[in-house]
């Protein structure tokens, strides 16, 4: 995934997953203007899953319309039934970044700490 460029508008939303690895999550979806059906592809990195619109993609939306994170990233990420998640959505680019709650603590505890020493952490 390229960097997003920071004037990028961002929808954030935090959703729980289920069973089946859908995140319910109106507003993203609506914004992004996925129907049921259109396909999209998932890229997983390290620290996050990327689901973005892609015509040839293995994933669909599902008839009710809702976030797929499929088991290999549920797994690869410890994300489990229940589980809540962070999901960034860029409208303009047609992609939905994934992170999990830990992911995010570790996140806003690196931002916290440099703000309070002065240093940014890279």
């Amino acid at each position: 995934l390229q960097r997003l460029p920071r004037e990028t508008s961002m929808l954030y939303g935090i959703g729980r997953v289920d069973s089946s690895g859908r995140v319910a999550n109106r507003e993203i979806i609506e914004a992004l203007h996925w129907q049921a059906g259109d396909r999209l592809e998932i890229v997983m990195s390290p620290s996050a899953i990327v689901v973005r619109a892609c015509p040839y993609g293995p994933v669909r939306v599902p008839q009710r319309p809702s976030i797929v994170i499929p088991r290999p990233a549920r797994t690869l990420h410890r994300i489990e039934a229940g589980d809540h998640v962070l999901l960034a959505a860029a409208p303009a680019y047609d992609v939905v970044i994934v992170h999990t709650l830990s992911a995010l603590d570790d996140m806003l505890a690196s931002y916290h700490s440099a703000v309070e020493t002065g240093i940014p952490k890279t």
